[in-house]
């Protein structure tokens, strides 16, 4: 009966929450201060990490690296007393406050990188969707103009921008993000390059667990196809069918990578992307319903330079999976100095050094190397079962037979295979490892031995002592 009764109120209260959208709220300042219903998040983010923690949720949130935060003049990148006290989309008390990422005009220290999020939340249900409520105010005089707030959980959900200079009545509202499958969404504040912002903000931050999630759109990229090769110097149309049973579309979206391209509001739905950069892309197309459902559709593309070069300059931000040094089709890859080819990468990715023949193997060298480590996996039959008492030592007499006839150690590598082929480290040192072990228990072996003639020894000394005292007794 008490079993029963628990397990109907853990229902009704299980009910009842599902009701009620749960809420957290994190304010974000340089020293700490209380407001009622927010969690405040206190601290400098690029001096070291700050969390916070919802206990009637289990919603935590963590700056996550202080190299995630760039600050201004190598100081500082939290101040309190920076925006605007006066209630809107959050508190004022919120808006009076800020974490902010700082970027010198015409660089990209501030700029958004996928690697580097500046908020992550953790703690969240991987079978949930969450609306997520942003902004922040600033009244320094710095250009705001726009702060770019990215979010990225199960899936990336792109970017929404801010003005926040002088703000409190306006913010952006991320709905159903899905978080990762380790219940983790990732938060960027950036700044935007293109439009000289200075300064991007963050005052406050509402997770809200929105409902369980449910259907969602049916979205598919029909052109181009995957992996597609295309020229330079023309347009790429992006074309995609979506569709939801019960629901309606409401626009369909359009990414290369995080970069919105734009969006369609009918089916059918498409974008033309026109005169695009040679490069590989991740080519993202949207769906959203009425109900702010997601779903995505991704494909991979690249664009042909319409003529080759290779680009010396290097990048920043760049995303290895879409931006690298090498080849698209089976030629090698060859790095040289002075003219002279030093290093090449095959089409079956083995690297040779000073050679372009490797023979099979991942790593060719053909020269010195030296090293200052070298770790080389345990070996599978480590001989320490020569150790064992069921282990069969061979006598030193069929040993020596053995060195007489085939010129080498038992189980060694012999000369003539390790010239024509050279030889396995790992096989090798087992081997050595083994000959010295075995030399050990021939050592034991032999102490034993001398041990038991030295007893020999000193019983014959006693008894011939005891015959020369019966003698000379024998006299008297």
């Amino acid at each position: 009966m008490y079993r029963f009764f628990t397990i109907t109120l853990f229902i009704v209260f299980s009910c009842i929450s599902s009701l009620h959208a749960q809420t957290t709220s994190f304010s974000f300042s340089a020293s700490p201060y209380t407001l009622s219903g927010w969690i405040n998040v206190s601290g400098d983010p690029y001096m070291a990490v700050r969390t916070g923690f919802d206990s009637s949720t289990g919603i935590h949130i963590s700056s996550v690296l202080a190299t995630n935060w760039y600050p201004y003049s190598n100081t500082n990148a939290a101040y309190d007393g920076g925006g605007i006290n006066s209630n809107g989309f959050f508190p004022g008390a919120v808006f009076f406050r800020q974490w902010f990422q700082y970027n010198p005009i015409t660089t990209t220290f501030g700029a958004y990188n996928a690697l580097v999020p500046q908020l992550i939340l953790s703690g969240l249900k991987i079978d949930s969707a969450y609306t997520l409520k942003l902004s922040g105010s600033n009244a320094l005089g710095f250009n705001s103009n726009p702060s770019r707030y990215t979010v990225s959980g199960a899936i990336n959900y792109g970017f929404m921008d801010l003005n926040t200079t002088n703000n409190t009545a306006n913010g952006v509202i991320f709905h159903n993000v899905s978080p990762d499958a380790s219940g983790n969404i990732k938060i960027y504040i950036n700044t935007v390059v293109a439009d000289n912002t200075e300064v991007s903000d963050i005052s406050g931050l509402q997770i809200i667990c929105e409902r369980t999630a449910g259907p969602t759109p049916a979205v598919q990229i029909t052109s181009p196809a995957n992996n597609d090769l295309l020229a330079e110097d023309g347009n790429v149309i992006i074309n995609a069918t979506a569709s939801e049973t019960g629901g309606s579309i409401v626009k369909v979206e359009f990414f290369a990578d995080t970069t919105k391209l734009g969006e369609s509001l009918s089916s059918p739905y498409s974008y033309t992307w026109v005169n695009p950069d040679a490069g590989h892309y991740i080519i993202t197309a949207r769906a959203i319903d009425a109900n702010g459902a997601i779903n995505t559709s991704i494909i991979q593309i690249t664009i042909e330079a319409s003529s080759p070069f290779w680009s010396t300059t290097g990048n920043i931000s760049a995303n290895a999976d879409t931006s690298f040094l090498g080849t698209v089709d089976t030629n090698r890859l060859a790095i040289r100095t002075n003219n002279i080819e030093r290093l090449t990468v095959l089409g079956d990715g083995t690297v040779g050094i000073g050679t372009k023949n490797t023979f099979g193997y991942k790593l060719a060298v053909n020269g010195n190397a030296i090293f200052t480590k070298v770790r080389i996996r345990a070996y599978n039959a480590w001989p320490d079962y020569v150790f064992k008492k069921d282990y069969k030592l061979p006598g030193i007499d069929e040993l020596e037979k053995y060195i007489l006839l085939h010129r080498h150690l038992p189980g060694m590598t012999p000369a003539s295979e390790v010239n024509n082929k050279g030889m396995d480290i790992a096989d090798e040192q087992a081997a050595l490892l083994k000959k010295i072990e075995e030399l050990t228990l021939y050592v034991i072996k032999e102490h034993k031995n001398v041990q038991k003639l030295a007893g020999e020894v000193k019983m014959l000394r006693l008894q011939n002592e005891k015959l020369k005292q019966q003698k000379k007794t024998g006299r008297k």
